[in-house]
């Protein structure tokens, strides 16, 4: 009786094991998935990573960690000179780290070189990127009195994500008829001059300001930003700093 017994002990050890193992196993997948973009739910942690891996995308960061050429159509392109000159602080500084090219045409826009007794205003210039400047270009616009115009974006690398201040329950944003469920998020963000490489330079100061001060060199940047559920995943939304929440 007692052998019998003990055997029986000894067939059910395994099979406990198998599903407490089954069990572990279960939960630890369901916790991966909840916490995964394709979770349902939010949670600090897992916006946090959804930010992280967004600012790796140097055009993905706020606009405080970018500087905008104004007046300037999708490049390349043909832009008036007059408009370069009076920025010409930042398009220097994108020359020379090499994120743009300008040259001089004329009037006419044809490539030849600017004819004597040419009208300055007509004056035009072609810009456009270089291999390096395309990772940190976007298109944009900027509003200018009740006008908006055409701006070259360029935004920092090495942006980092801090704490995640707040975010609203998800659910739909009852402004608009977006039937995907959204989440208004208020995070802090900075950039490293040891990371930033060509954004680091004062040429584009006060353009770009998300560097910390000499005097509070643990200070962090706040700002909202608009997370959306679309197929199923969480992501940022098409227009994601365009809070209307």
């Amino acid at each position: 009786m007692n052998q019998k017994q003990r055997a029986t002990s000894r067939r059910r050890i395994p099979r406990k094991a198998w599903v407490l193992g089954l069990i572990v196993a279960a939960g630890a997948g369901f916790y991966a998935w909840k916490e995964s973009p394709l979770g349902p739910g939010l949670t600090e942690d897992k916006i946090r990573k959804i930010l992280i891996t967004a600012m790796a995308t140097p055009t993905n960061a706020p606009g405080s960690a970018c500087v905008n050429v104004v007046g300037v159509r999708p490049l390349p392109t043909d832009v008036y000179t007059a408009f370069l000159d009076e920025q010409d602080k930042i398009v220097q500084g994108l020359i020379k780290h090499q994120l743009i090219t300008v040259k001089r045409v004329s009037a006419s826009g044809d490539g030849s070189a600017p004819q004597p007794g040419e009208n300055p205003e007509d004056a035009s210039s072609r810009m456009e990127l270089t291999e390096k400047g395309r990772a940190y270009y976007t298109d944009g616009e900027a509003r200018i009195g009740s006008n908006r115009v055409y701006t070259a974006k360029f935004c920092a690398p090495g942006l980092q994500v801090g704490k995640i201040l707040d975010y609203s329950k998800p659910g739909k944003n009852p402004f608009d008829d977006n039937p995907n469920a959204v989440s208004a998020v208020k995070f802090e963000w900075r950039l490293d001059r040891a990371t930033a490489d060509w954004a680091a330079d004062p040429a584009f100061y006060p353009q770009i300001s998300g560097f910390p001060s000499e005097y509070q060199p643990d200070e962090w940047q706040t700002r909202h930003i608009m997370l959306e559920r679309k197929n199923g995943v969480w992501d940022l939304g098409d227009d994601p700093y365009k809070i209307r929440w």
